[in-house]
């Protein structure tokens, strides 16, 4: 292959416009958002067979975001700053873990899901689905993004709440062992509703700064 060959493909693979970061965001939230609906459903009914299903959805939540950084570190101009693309999808990637993580804690344990961790899982979706509307508003701008930052922001309030109102029921049982293994679980899902403010943060910072 010629000089000027191989210079001429650098610059258009360094210069081309085939892949959209923010349809790639908008799918790797809604993947995500997907794992933590399963997550809800699980905890809800402790069918095994969604063990399963969170764990391989949490593997292609991890395929989307690959393909994102392979692209970031492809490409010489982006929509908006690479910083921003890279952390959100690493903040969003995180949500989807610790989901993960809490199934895996469930099950080393042997426990079932309590009344307030099903009602958490259930909030941790909703502030899950806001965060991919959210996304899903980057490219166009759309108003709607400031309503579903601020409903993400006030599911992870009440997540954190009910997470304090859990550990204060959970200690008041007198099987020290049960309240560790239990407590590891609780921690779980506040850190997932942590990841959500996360996300919701960085989320407002862009709008602000492209609007």
């Amino acid at each position: 292959m010629r000089k000027n060959e191989k210079r001429s493909g650098f610059l258009t693979r360094l210069f081309r416009k085939d892949y959209n970061f923010y349809a790639g965001l908008a799918a790797h939230a809604a993947k995500v958002s997907e794992g933590l609906c399963v997550l809800a459903l699980w905890a809800k009914t402790g069918d095994p067979a969604l063990d399963q299903r969170i764990r391989d959805i949490e593997h292609e939540a991890d395929q989307i975001q690959l393909r994102i950084e392979d692209e970031l570190g492809d490409v010489f101009s982006t929509p908006i700053d690479r910083e921003d693309i890279h952390h959100l999808a690493n903040i969003v990637d995180q949500i989807m873990n610790y989901a993960k993580n809490t199934v895996r804690e469930v099950e080393i344990f042997n426990l079932t899901m309590d009344d307030e961790m099903v009602l958490l899982t259930t909030l941790l979706e909703e502030g899950t689905c806001a965060i991919k509307s959210a996304v899903c508003c980057l490219e166009s701008r759309s108003p709607e993004i400031v309503k579903d930052i601020e409903t993400a922001v006030k599911t992870e309030r009440v997540v954190e709440k009910m997470y304090r109102q859990g550990l204060k029921h959970l200690f008041e049982l007198d099987d020290i062992k049960e309240i560790l293994k239990r407590r590891e679980v609780y921690r779980h899902l506040s850190n997932t509703a942590d990841r959500i403010h996360d996300a919701a943060s960085l989320l407002s910072m862009i709008h602000v700064k492209y609007e």
